[in-house]
């Protein structure tokens, strides 16, 4: 199994010596940013993130969120600087071979670890099978569910003998999560999960009856209850000292001198507000402008779009999130931009999208009455893995709370890539484009109209019939041909585009764009919008037919 890596902080000199071997470890990306480092770790393109130096912002968090996404830390340091304990360490004079055997060793074991579940042991490679011995039926704890862990907390930042090691009680009481030491160091020590029997402290092996000696369940739970029946004790409690009836209901109802309890502002109806106002509905609306392959002005219309909704009082965010020729910062005539979606796409892996940060990354684009956010797209095709579905959906549904409208612009290839180079979970090289299309409210299908523009957009809305799984059911898709021009399709090009249409597809075609070079080749020289220019333009119409129905209606407007 290839096992591809990503560098951080190397010179140049580890990645040329990597490459000259040809075994299992393969460098995927070098990068220099520890953040940038995590980020792409995350996207599932690599097995192992070897630091050539210990990074100043490595922490446990982080080495634990990478664990879970099936991703090693690895770090090149010596053994007197403390690491995280899931951080694999590696000797600064170390030889190269000694270096990759180390990697690939850390990862086979990784992999060969099998999965522990409630009660179900855990064995490492070439261990032999614990014996099985019976111990009293027990709630939470002893000698089952999550057991005594040896990795955690034994020689460990955690103190103790795992979560089930209680330090006030005498003789290292069965407290937590359930160390046993009446069962012996051989039982509890056996499996790193501690655990040679069932569910939650259970033995699915042994007769239901109690063992010899053992008091009846009933005794038992009379004289000691256990802590799982401690803990929901006093939950009930909490629950029902708010109940009606409890004095705390009617303290509160007297407060109120009407009987009634309070309400959280945030679940109160407001009759005189739209539905999309009211709890539980959304407040933003998505807007994926998609298209036919080659260039039918996908950009351009997510450019306008943005400036006619933001002109119209809506609070708007343009995203550029073409994987293959992002485009839209040049467009607009805005410069150093960077990767504003591949940073918020990091952060939404990490679980720590923050409204101060996005404020930050953001581009404030002014037009002459309002302004727009603009979030720059990645600034490499290479980058692509960045961009995963789910980090993306995530950013998508965080802006539409924050936004009235959310524009996407995004590139023209569907295809579901073969995860075949990859044993994880594993990047898709469309699914910027796939998680826009299918956290949509609409979809602008644009394709130029022309005699290969059109047969290519017919083709696709061919394609999205036999693709259900495209958009979300609701989602209401347009098709629009852009561009028409009498010199392409010769006298009344628009009522030629509409009857060629309906000769090869039922749904109808919404609307046909018209086309004058000069005035497009004077927006995209100063980077504005047509709205800018000719407020009165026939294209401005259009503009306005594909957005109709998708702004917010504040309440009281």
């Amino acid at each position: 199994m290839n096992i591809p890596v990503i560098l951080y902080g190397d010179d140049g000199s580890l990645l040329n010596r990597i490459e000259s071997q040809r075994g299992r470890v393969s460098v995927a990306r070098t990068v220099q940013d520890f953040s940038e480092a995590v980020g792409m770790a995350h996207t599932g393109i690599a097995r192992v993130l070897l630091c050539v130096h210990v990074p100043a912002e490595m922490s446990a968090s982080t080495v634990d969120a990478l664990a879970a996404s099936e991703v090693l830390l690895a770090v090149i340091t010596p053994d007197n600087l403390p690491l995280p304990t899931q951080a694999h360490r590696i000797r600064p004079e170390a030889a190269l071979e000694e270096i990759l055997g180390s990697l690939e060793q850390a990862v086979d074991a990784a992999l060969a670890r099998p999965a522990v579940g409630y009660g179900i042991p855990a064995q490492t490679p070439n261990q032999a099978p614990a014996p099985a011995v019976h111990q009293p039926e027990a709630a939470y704890g002893q000698d089952a569910g999550y057991g005594y862990d040896a990795g955690y907390g034994y020689d460990s930042g955690y103190s103790g003998y795992g979560y089930g090691y209680d330090n006030g009680a005498a003789g290292h009481g069965a407290g937590g999560y359930g160390y046993d030491p009446a069962a012996g160091t051989a039982v509890n020590a056996g499996a790193p999960y501690g655990a040679d029997y069932g569910s939650y402290g259970i033995d699915p092996a042994a007769p239901a009856a109690p063992a010899p000696g053992a008091p009846e369940p009933a005794e038992a739970s009379s004289t000691a209850p256990s802590n799982e029946e401690s803990v929901l004790s006093q939950a009930a409690a909490i629950v029902d000292s708010f109940a009606p009836g409890s004095d705390y209901a009617v303290h509160m109802q007297n407060e109120n001198n009407d009987g009634t309890l309070p309400q959280h502002p945030d679940i109160n109806q407001d009759p005189a507000a739209p539905s999309r106002y009211q709890p539980g509905h959304r407040l933003g609306k998505i807007v994926t402008v998609w298209g036919t392959h080659g260039a039918p002005g996908r950009s351009t219309i997510a450019f306008n779009l943005a400036a006619l909704a933001a002109q119209q009082g809506q609070q708007v965010c343009l995203i550029d999130a073409d994987t293959y020729a992002p485009s839209l910062d040049a467009l607009m005539a805005l410069e150093d931009t960077g990767s504003g979606l591949a940073i918020l796409c990091s952060d939404a892996d990490r679980a720590q999208l923050d409204e101060k940060k996005a404020g930050a990354i953001m581009e404030r684009v002014p037009l002459k009455n309002g302004t727009f956010d603009f979030l720059s797209g990645i600034t490499s095709s290479s980058r692509w893995p960045e961009v995963r579905a789910r980090a993306f959906a995530e950013v998508l549904e965080w802006l539409k709370h924050r936004y009235d409208l959310v524009i996407c612009d995004v590139a023209a290839p569907i295809e579901v890539d073969e995860e075949l180079t990859f044993d994880g979970p594993a990047p898709r090289r469309n699914a910027a484009t796939l998680t826009a299309l299918a956290c949509a409210d609409r979809v602008i299908a644009l394709g130029e109209a022309d005699v290969i523009g059109l047969p290519r957009l017919i083709n696709l809305a061919r394609e999205v019939q036999s693709r259900p799984d495209l958009f979300a059911p609701q989602t209401d898709v347009q098709y629009w041909l852009n561009r028409s021009r009498r010199e392409a399709a010769g006298f009344n090009p628009e009522a030629k585009m509409r009857d060629n249409w309906a000769r090869y597809l039922s749904v109808s075609l919404t609307g046909v764009i018209p086309y004058e070079r000069k005035v497009m080749d004077r927006l995209r020289r100063n980077g504005e919008a047509l709205l800018e220019v000719a407020p009165r333009h026939a294209v401005v119409q259009s503009f306005e037919a594909m957005l109709e129905g998708m702004y917010a209606v504040r309440p009281g407007a």
